[in-house]
């Protein structure tokens, strides 16, 4: 397997050939409730969380970050009206207005770009809500298409049941050397915890003390 010398970035394969390294969203698949989604444009993921920067008097600078807020899990789904389903209606909800919603529901994303079964990532965002729905009727432009927008509560990503750190590297896809693997994290990687910063030892991890 070639890589560059600068980088260590794969460009060639010689086993296998020549083949493609950049990930592809036709290798996604949503699910709800088992169900795939179809008809959809687009599915942006959004991760946004709090850092607070700590000063001190007498300091010209920021001694320290600290994660202030929980992690917020938001995205945002584009859909034809296709099969005369509303997008609620195709989250295998039984509503079309997001109103009416009162059981929360889960979206798993399978990314099969390292393979099927096993080797597929599998990201599952828990508990999810609506929070915004827009259709638009336009006449440049016959086709309906709907807008949702949805907040879950957290989020999870496997492969093979397991962290994906641990199966780095599978199917020819790259594997850093020497990166830092912590379990905490890869704990709240996989969904079992909500967080890392809740577990003893934060400063010792952190510095190593």
């Amino acid at each position: 397997m070639a890589e560059y010398p600068n980088t260590g970035t794969i460009f060639d394969n010689p086993d296998n050939g020549s083949k493609t390294r950049t990930g592809l969203s036709t290798q996604i698949v949503i699910y709800v409730e088992g169900e795939p989604v179809g008809a959809v444009q687009s599915f942006q993921e959004n991760q946004n969380r709090g850092v607070k920067p700590i000063s001190e008097v007498g300091t010209d600078g920021v001694i320290e970050l600290v994660p202030n807020q929980p992690a917020k899990i938001t995205m945002t789904v584009n859909r034809v009206v296709f099969d005369g389903l509303s997008l609620p209606e195709a989250f295998s909800r039984g509503y079309r207005n997001i109103h009416a919603q009162r059981i929360p529901f889960d979206i798993v994303v399978i990314d099969k770009f390292t393979g099927d079964g096993d080797n597929a990532v599998v990201t599952t965002y828990h508990n999810c809500f609506f929070t915004s729905l827009t259709k638009s009727y336009t006449v440049n432009d016959y086709v309906i298409a709907e807008n949702a927008g949805v907040s879950a509560e957290f989020m999870s990503s496997t492969r093979a049941g397991g962290p994906v750190a641990d199966s780095q590297g599978v199917s020819g896809a790259r594997e850093i050397p020497g990166r830092q693997v912590d379990s905490v994290e890869q704990s709240a990687d996989t969904g079992t915890r909500r967080g890392p910063l809740d577990f003893a030892g934060l400063i010792s991890a952190a510095y190593g003390g």
